[in-house]
């Protein structure tokens, strides 16, 4: 008999009566299965089809997402898993809540009603974490366990949870970077769009919606904060969170992670993401002054078409700004591998300009598409094909 024995709140709601608990990440999914909501059979005699189940599939890239993110070293699920588990199983017993099983029932006792990606996330890991000092410790899960729970009151639950749920602007996430402890891709870009959209003269003063939606009394931005720090980081870091971890763990003196260096140091990843040494070396200003002088190359080069308020460009719009970044990148690796500068290096604006002017498009091309995804690619490409 394996038993699960922990403390626990007991919750009275409208909906019900149902329990708060602490349980080992790892007993949890030992316990736990997701009801998928499926068809059983065509139709009944009635003419109606008949499904099962509440949950959705389970969306794999998601659970990577989460299983990496099990591994940072600020990992926390703050919010509960939410289970239902039939009466036979559960008891209390001297102060604790006691689950109960046989090892033929593993996988069988608790339906998940909310959470299954989080717990998804931990298989093939083992379970624990890794504390400041080394050690390393069980990974613990907040719980609310409805027990004797009927299919209705299990889907209510489902539901109530699931459609409740507002996505957060990505913007306001990269906002918040500039509260982080340690440094990190992210919240270096942010720092620079927050610069950028700050300061007069800049080519994106004004420019930056901050927290994904238009300050008010301000007609001038046009680019979301997401999309500036996204593209920003491509050119900094192929795996973000992976620095982050490191920086934070040497900020917190994490043992392993104190004396561990950033990866991505060779030549040939400088090529790919030219921000890299600068960014390493904690020069985030020559980033800053990189993205300055090009996009006031840009604006010098093509005018019109970087003017805000002209609603036919797509220069102006995150179409463009995604070309111009992947461009960039052209730009810089050619000056580098003329041997005018090394990577590291902030080039001037007469120097950007001077290759923007070399490619033979001109504003009124700009205003020839729509601004679909697909645009930044063509753009892209032309205006790579005079470089």
């Amino acid at each position: 008999m394996n038993i699960i024995k922990s403390k626990f709140l007991y919750v009275s709601q409208p909906i019900g009566e149902f329990y708060c608990s602490v349980i080992k990440a790892k007993d949890l999914h030992d316990i736990s299965f997701s009801d998928v909501r499926r068809l059983e059979k065509e139709q009944t005699s009635e003419g109606f089809d008949t499904y099962l189940g509440i949950q959705r599939e389970l969306t794999q890239a998601r659970v990577k997402k989460i299983h990496e993110y099990i591994s940072a070293v600020d990992a926390t699920f703050p919010n509960s898993i939410i289970i239902a588990i039939d009466g036979r199983y559960i008891s209390l017993e001297e102060g604790a809540l006691c689950i109960k099983y046989h090892d033929d029932q593993k996988g069988k006792v608790a339906k998940i009603l909310d959470g299954q990606h989080r717990l998804a996330g931990f298989e093939n890991t083992d379970f624990c974490y890794t504390s400041a000092s080394g050690e390393r410790k069980d990974f613990e899960l907040l719980v609310t366990i409805f027990v004797e729970a009927d299919l209705h009151t299990q889907a209510q639950v489902f539901t109530m949870v699931n459609q409740n749920q507002t996505k957060v602007n990505k913007s306001l996430v990269y906002d918040l970077e500039s509260l982080a402890l340690a440094r990190s891709p992210t919240k270096t870009g942010h720092q620079i769009a927050s610069l950028l959209n700050s300061k007069k003269g800049s080519p994106f003063y004004r420019r930056i919606k901050r927290l994904g939606f238009k300050t008010e009394g301000v007609n001038s931005e046009v680019l979301t904060q997401a999309a500036f720090v996204e593209n920003l980081v491509r050119l900094i870091s192929k795996r973000p969170s992976v620095d982050r971890d490191i920086l934070l763990g040497r900020k917190k003196n994490f043992l392993g992670l104190k004396d561990k260096t950033l990866p991505d140091l060779e030549y040939e990843d400088f090529k790919r993401l030219p921000f890299r040494k600068s960014f390493v070396a904690e020069q985030d200003s020559v980033i800053a002054a990189n993205v300055y002088n090009y996009f006031s190359a840009v604006n010098e080069r093509w005018p019109d078409s970087w003017r805000f308020d002209n609603r036919d460009s797509v220069l102006n719009k995150t179409i463009g700004f995604i070309a111009l970044m992947r461009l960039f990148r052209d730009i810089y690796n050619r000056n580098v591998a003329l041997g005018d500068f090394d990577y590291g290096d902030a080039i001037s604006k007469e120097d950007y300009f001077s290759v923007l002017e070399s490619i033979a498009v001109e504003d009124d091309y700009f205003s020839s598409f729509e601004a679909v995804s697909k645009t930044a690619g063509i753009v892209y490409k032309t205006l790579k094909a005079g470089v």
